[in-house]
């Protein structure tokens, strides 16, 4: 048998490839890969209400349901602030008609859904991911 070198190292390189490649498309669409790079399985955050569940499903990917946790989102925490009669800002009320003076965002903790994917249970090849 003859010898090739570096060809025992192809499979972790296109193991290596398809992660990198799935975590551009995650991010791309607001979600969060936070396993190491090629790792299997993959554990995915996503804000609730997000779209990236049901287009990884749509993709052929088969999702589990992990659990819900918290992550520091930057501009999340959106503050609104009125005028006070001596100039300082005020924070709105949620009912508050005062007109907005000054809108504020800043990181905050939001909630996430966990997902696990499995990249070996996956024949996946639509939209390069």
């Amino acid at each position: 048998m003859r010898h090739f070198p570096g060809k025992q190292f192809e499979p972790a390189k296109r193991a290596i490839e398809r992660f990198a490649a799935l975590n551009r498309w995650v991010t791309a669409r607001g979600g969060w890969i936070v396993s190491l790079p090629g790792a299997d399985p993959v554990m995915i955050e996503v804000l609730p209400g997000s779209s990236l569940i049901d287009e990884l499903e749509e993709a052929g990917y088969e999702l589990t349901s992990a659990s819900e946790g918290e992550r520091i989102v930057p501009g999340r925490i959106v503050q609104r602030f009125a005028t006070a009669s001596n100039g300082t800002f005020e924070p709105l009320t949620a009912n508050s008609t005062v007109p907005v003076a000054l809108t504020t965002t800043h990181a905050g903790i939001t909630r996430v859904m966990r997902y696990w994917l499995e990249l070996s249970l996956s024949d996946v090849s639509a939209g390069g991911i």
